[in-house]
């Protein structure tokens, strides 16, 4: 084929191609930014560009859509660049293919009255290569939703682990913290809401109890059962069966202050009302290792007061407990089964002596058979 077919026939390719909205085309750019290796000073210099051609649409036709402002024209409109930087985002648009000069013999940039030719920054490319970078937009785009869908299952994720017992301090979540900080790739996602899902897989099967052994006194075998010692006395009903008498009722706010005291280490301001209470237990729960959910678990299973309250009292025992967002999560529990009452944990805190550190975990020797 001559070179005069050639170029013939890449006029006709030309030719089929549709204009694209300025507009349009510049957003679709600016979404593939990154793509393109393009900073935001350089899309303000071709948004500056494209301002200076009064009609909408690009024409894919060479040198059909020029531009001519002068370079003190483009600096006064992108609010007084100097030319130095403004020559240098140029040179970057026509060397990445955006824009293309049609220069005069003098590399002036001009129209003549009354004619069709003009030379200036040709805007054609941009519908040339449109197709390429809508495209591309939408590959951006999507990806970046997948992204964001990505961090929201981390972050689910992240609240269901806290909700079964894992601490913030746990390394895992940790490390999950300091990842969403910084922008991340989909493949670094993906991995780290693996992890996540897999630890909390791991958390969420039961625990099977094994059989207890046979032993003899001969070989002396023993079966060691640990479990969460309950750190009041008589905290819990040891039937699991409906008492036949009534409950008794809720200890008031002066009752719950009398027996718990240890809240005055952090706020000496004694409470004169449930709403105090409410207010200051909010704030002292996250100071004694509690997470908000947690907390706000444990209102909706006992009601805001008796929650509040069952916080002093675990307060007047802190040191003995290892866990108190897992302890507490398992008061919860009870309560939604209607076997919590705060009655016997204020009864353990006035009769006196606490607990030894030591009964924490209790061990039963299995029976002789």
């Amino acid at each position: 084929m001559s070179n005069g077919a050639q170029m013939v026939t890449g006029m006709a390719e030309l030719c089929a191609l549709p204009p694209v909205d300025k507009w349009q085309i510049l957003d679709a750019l600016t979404a593939a930014a990154e793509e393109f290796e393009l900073n935001h000073r350089t899309l303000s210099v071709l948004r500056a560009l494209i301002s200076f051609l009064p009609q909408r649409d690009i024409h894919p036709e060479r040198n059909s859509t020029i531009v001519f402002p002068s370079n003190r024209s483009l600096s006064e409109r992108l609010h007084g660049m100097p030319e130095s930087t403004l020559r240098r985002h140029l040179a970057r648009l026509v060397d990445l293919g955006i824009v293309s000069r049609h220069d005069s013999a003098n590399r002036k940039r001009f129209s003549r009255r009354g004619s069709a030719m003009a030379y200036g920054f040709d805007l054609s490319p941009l519908a040339v290569h449109a197709r390429h970078i809508c495209e591309l937009a939408n590959t951006v785009a999507a990806e970046a939703l997948h992204r964001q869908n990505l961090r929201d299952e981390i972050n689910s994720l992240r609240r269901d682990l806290l909700e079964h017992g894992l601490t913030v301090q746990n390394e895992l979540l940790l490390n999950c913290q300091r990842h969403l900080r910084r922008k991340l790739a989909v493949a670094t996602l993906q991995e780290l809401r693996d992890q996540l899902a897999q630890k909390l897989e791991t958390m969420s099967q039961p625990v099977t109890t094994s059989p207890k052994m046979s032993s003899t006194d001969k070989q002396n075998e023993r079966h060691i059962q640990t479990e969460i010692k309950s750190y009041f006395d008589s905290e819990e009903n040891e039937s699991n069966e409906e008492s036949p008498h009534r409950s008794p009722p809720e200890p008031t706010l002066i009752e719950i202050l009398e027996s718990c005291r240890e809240y005055k280490n952090y706020f000496p301001e004694q409470p004169r009302s449930w709403s105090d209470l409410n207010a200051m237990v909010n704030r002292l729960v996250p100071m004694i290792g509690i997470e908000t959910p947690v907390y706000l678990q444990a209102q909706r299973m006992m009601g805001s007061e008796t929650a509040a309250s069952t916080i002093l009292c675990m307060l007047e025992r802190l040191h003995l407990i290892r866990n108190p967002g897992g302890y507490l999560r398992r008061l919860s529990q009870r309560a939604a089964n209607g076997r919590f009452s705060l009655e016997p944990m204020l009864h353990a805190l006035r009769k006196g002596p606490e607990l030894s550190a030591d009964n924490s975990l209790k061990t039963t020797r299995a029976p002789a058979m």
